[in-house]
């Protein structure tokens, strides 16, 4: 039988063995309710957000937005222990995993509500501006009323008329606050949140919408506030003002005296607007058509027998109809008038550079094809500019018909219409001058191929090329271009490398050049070897023919330079004779891999929506060092990116790598001085993208372009000769 002790341990750990197993049991209901006591802490979390949340529109302040937000961090608290113990549950690893996006959403959607919340008391300054300015108007009215005094009739209309400017610019500010109000109610309704999130997300709406309501009423009221204002002369006050003022037979006086003074300073005004460097003549001349239109005004307030009131109020009011209609053409006229000054010296520059082309061809036959080319694309811009010109001298000519109409005369306005003819045919004049010295300067350049410069080079040419033997300059041409190919890969060739590099079922390069490319490679040498010796035999039968123009004076220079042609070449075969030297540029393989490259990094730059470069083939360098030349540059809506396109080989793709680390230096360095004004050269983008690149390119105030690699594999695309 058992000792008691012995019984007395055994019993102890039978109960410790009983207990564990009671836990063990009791553990995963444990943890289910754990899950479901974190969701519900959180969900709890969420709607206390949102309660506090619904307090802001009602508040003077922002703190609602902050009582939220710590409900929200204690909420992420719980989010993160129920990532710690969610395991296969779908719902609580949705809640958790998810919890940290949605908590992004909503730090910015919070921060829309915080600048909501600080604009909605914008309009206040506008109510007081258009108050004090009322109050300012109105104390003058007042003044000139008790008074008696008729400077008021001219004065009044005119500090209404600075007032109405006031409040306009204010109102416009107040309009364009209003579009970013609603561009934030916009953005804080964006915010999207599912599960536990769904009050929180409601009551971000609603709170936006209930704010930007109220603003709403309130800017609805201020534009009733400062209506009075922006009627300007036909404020209420300054009308009563001008017709009290008006119904003496002083105020009718001066009001009389200053219309015929302004109707002389019109007649002034217009008779300079043709001498004016800008449009400064012709906005007098609008502002003093206004004075009197708003004085003649004054004086049909108030009935009277008086003749000279009579006839400015029944006849003026034609006058001013009239000439506003001319003013309207009148400033088309003067907008254009010295839209030609320009185009004449364009014209000689582009000659110029059709001259010097000319001399820069020299003797080359070439020159027989190309200046033609040459200077018709220098014509095109031309012949479209001259279009636009004859247009616009078509409708300078309808402008000037009706800007000379005014058929008016009546006292002063005799002077008015003179002045405005005048004018109106000076101003005429400057541009239809303009055009014909520019039809004159850009006569020859519009002729393009058929212009008398290249004609005259294209016949001497051919001249030239008679004289010294144009069948010998072909024979040498052909020569040179059948050296040229017997090193350098034709299409065919291209295609037969192709087919031995890429034409395997295995993926060559991963162990070297496989053995069929070798050979294709070898026997292309060869093949090219072979063509060498014929080709040095048949310039043994054009040397002394070359070496006879040299003797002569007149066709030495041609003979020189048929004889460098020559000999560039021939020393280039007897290199290439010898098999060692076939390596690095001249090998076929190099050849190929760097042909095949060239055209896939055109196509690259073609598909991605490449900028810059501006071309296919052009550069452009940024910075200095080892990597200068970035092979695209893409900008638009939805992304800034550096892409540099490579083999897809793991030595290829470092060597991108470290490019792109240069280019992700130099390439914002450079743009960054154009950011605020200013436009790049030509070789790195046109007006269009520098402005792309401001309003797609910068965040935080910093300029930042993503970096990309994109490989491409030497066999994706087959080469075939097309």
């Amino acid at each position: 039988m058992a000792s008691t002790p012995t019984l007395a341990r055994n019993l102890t750990w039978a109960m410790v063995a009983l207990a564990l197993a009671l836990v063990c049991r009791a553990g995963t209901p444990a943890r289910a309710d754990e899950k479901s006591d974190l969701i519900s802490k959180i969900e709890d979390l969420l709607e206390d957000a949102a309660d506090a949340l619904e307090r802001l529109p009602g508040d003077s302040g922002t703190d609602a937005i902050g009582y939220a937000d710590r409900y929200v961090r204690d909420a992420r608290s719980q989010a993160d222990n129920l990532a710690r113990v969610a395991g296969d549950d779908s719902t609580a690893r949705r809640i958790a995993e998810g919890f940290r996006d949605t908590q992004d959403d909503w730090n910015d959607a919070a921060g829309y509500l915080r600048l909501l919340k600080g604009g909605l008391k914008r309009h206040d300054q506008t109510v007081k501006l258009c108050a004090e300015k009322d109050k300012e108007l109105t104390a003058k009215a007042e003044t000139y009323r008790a008074a008696d005094d008729p400077d008021g009739l001219t004065e009044l209309p005119r500090l209404a008329t600075a007032a109405r400017e006031v409040v306009e610019r204010e109102l416009g500010e107040l309009a364009r606050h209003d579009d970013r109000l609603e561009d934030l109610v916009d953005d804080a309704d964006d915010f999207r949140g599912d599960g536990p999130w769904g009050d929180l997300t409601s009551m971000v709406d609603r709170v936006a919408d209930a704010m930007y309501g109220q603003w709403q009423r309130d800017l609805e009221q201020t534009r009733r506030g400062c209506e009075a204002l922006m009627r300007g002369p036909d404020h209420p006050v300054v009308r009563e003002t001008l017709s009290r003022l008006g119904s003496s037979a002083g105020g009718r006086k001066a009001i009389i005296e200053q219309l015929r003074n302004d109707t002389r300073a019109l007649a002034s005004a217009l008779a300079n607007v043709s001498e004016d460097s800008g449009m400064g003549s012709l906005e007098r001349a609008k502002s003093l058509l206004d004075n009197i239109d708003r004085g003649i005004q004054n004086l049909a307030r108030n009935a009277t027998t008086d003749k000279e009131t009579k006839v400015i109020v029944e006849k003026w009011p034609e006058g001013v109809r009239q000439l506003r209609e001319a003013m309207d053409d009148l400033e088309d006229l003067k907008r254009h008038q010295r839209d030609m000054d320009p185009l004449p010296d364009r014209c000689r520059q582009k000659e110029a550079e059709l001259r010097d082309a000319v001399s820069r061809n020299g003797d080359d036959p070439d020159g027989i094809d190309e200046l033609p080319k040459i200077a018709e694309a220098l014509a095109a811009p031309v012949r479209a500019g001259m279009a636009k010109a004859d247009e616009r001298l078509r409708e300078n000519d309808s402008d000037l018909g009706r800007a000379k109409a005014l058929s008016f005369a009546e006292a002063e306005w005799n002077s008015v219409r003179d002045a405005g003819q005048r004018d109106a045919d000076e101003t005429h004049r400057t541009f239809a001058d303009g055009h014909k010295k520019t039809v004159e300067a850009c006569a020859e350049i519009m002729l393009g191929g058929n212009g008398k410069i290249v004609n005259e080079a294209v016949n001497r040419l051919r001249s030239r090329a008679a004289e010294t033997g144009d069948s010998l300059d072909r024979e040498v041409a052909r020569w040179v271009e059948s050296a040229r190919a017997t090193y350098i890969l034709d299409c065919k060739a291209m295609e037969t490398m192709w087919q031995a590099y890429c034409g395997t079922d295995f993926e060559p390069g991963e162990d070297g050049e496989d053995e069929r490319a070798r050979q294709t490679a070898a026997s292309l040498q060869s093949e090219m070897q072979g063509k060498m010796g014929p080709l040095l035999r048949d310039l043994e039968s054009l040397r002394p023919r070359i070496l006879e123009l040299i003797k002569k004076r007149q066709t030495k220079a041609r003979g020189e330079s048929l004889l460098a042609d020559v000999k560039k070449e021939e020393a280039r075969l007897n290199r290439l004779q010898d098999r060692g030297v076939w390596r690095g540029q001249n090998n076929p393989m190099t050849q190929y891999a760097n042909r095949y490259g060239e055209e896939r990094h055109q196509a690259e730059w073609s598909s991605h929506g490449c900028r810059v470069p501006v071309t296919a083939t052009s550069v452009a360098i940024f910075g200095s060092g080892a990597h200068t030349k970035p092979d695209c540059i893409a900008v638009s809506s939805s992304s800034c990116q550096i892409i540099e396109f490579k083999p897809d080989s793991p030595r290829a793709k470092d060597d991108g790598s470290d490019q792109l680390a240069a280019y992700a230096v130099s390439v914002p360095r450079y743009y960054e001085r154009f950011l605020k004004s200013g436009e790049p050269d030509s070789g790195y983008g046109d007006k269009a993208f520098i402005e792309d690149v401001r309003r797609y390119c910068v965040r935080d105030g910093q300029l930042k372009f993503e970096t990309k690699l994109v490989p491409y594999r030497m066999c994706e695309k087959q080469y075939v000769c097309e």
